[in-house]
């Protein structure tokens, strides 16, 4: 059983910092193996207040991608929720050197809370957090250290593909480990601005060389969510002949249903 909780899909400062959309990452189910990844504002309200509730102290590790406040914000507290105050020592916390050391997002002293600390490097693992075997993509072109994740179990592999700009090599990278989901941040629809982040028709246009069998489009800008995200994977969907789904708040992915349906 593999299952992506997203507890948020808002991207961007405007949208986090309005709530258009909630910002608390996604919460990954791989059998029994509990993981949440890039934990943004409101991270830990929006967990416990789902129904039924995420239980932090059932989870086996945290993943950050890479340490911007829209990933990374409540880090540190979901950190004290999955270890009890710090007075149970437990869980994996897989993150990007930067987070953790010059200028932290996550604090000296939460660190400590945590049983083991895995540095994300470019194309390196297997990483493992409980039953499953994390491998790192190459090097995003963002502002701050960024790694995308391949998330293996029980022969499916769900890959994330985080924010940055388009490069040459992105797509390639993503595609040779041949995931089943691609979850993919598309954060500008069309625009000229020189940020890095991928607008929709590159993400178009990488999701199409990468060739998931089904592809989540999440982390939304303003202009996205003016776009109807919706709308754009139905069009997804009809150019590039494979499952597209635009996520929204609490939406509970089941991916083997997502992938056994394609096969039937």
């Amino acid at each position: 059983m593999i299952e992506v909780l997203f507890l948020g899909t808002g991207g961007a400062r405007f949208v986090v910092a309005r709530q258009f959309r909630a910002s608390g990452g996604m919460w990954m189910r791989f059998g029994g193996t509990q993981i949440h990844v890039d934990p943004g504002p409101g991270a830990l309200v929006r967990a416990l207040s789902h129904v039924p509730p995420c239980n932090p102290r059932d989870l086996d590790g945290i993943v950050l991608s890479h340490k911007h406040l829209d990933h990374a914000n409540d880090v540190n507290v979901m950190i004290e929720a999955m270890t009890s105050g710090g007075f149970r020592r437990r869980g994996v916390l897989l993150a990007p050197d930067d987070a953790l050391h010059g200028e932290p997002v996550v604090f000296p002293y939460a660190q400590k809370f945590v049983d083991r600390i895995e540095i994300s490097r470019e194309r390196s693992g297997p990483y493992r957090i409980g039953e499953v075997e994390i491998h790192t993509s190459i090097k995003h072109v963002h502002a701050v250290e960024t790694y995308g994740m391949h998330f293996r179990y029980g022969g499916r592999t769900v890959s994330y593909l985080p924010c940055g700009r388009h490069f040459d090599g992105l797509a390639p990278d993503y595609r040779a480990h041949k995931p089943d989901v691609l979850i993919v941040n598309v954060l500008r629809y069309r625009d000229a601005m020189d940020v890095d982040h991928l607008t929709f028709d590159q993400a178009r246009a990488a999701i199409g060389h990468i060739a998931p069998r089904v592809v989540v489009l999440q982390h939304f800008g303003t202009k996205m969510l003016e776009q109807n995200p919706a709308r754009l994977a139905r069009e997804l969907e009809d150019a590039l002949g494979i499952r597209a789904i635009a996520a929204y708040d609490n939406m509970l992915l089941d991916v083997d249903t997502e992938v056994a349906a394609l096969a039937g």
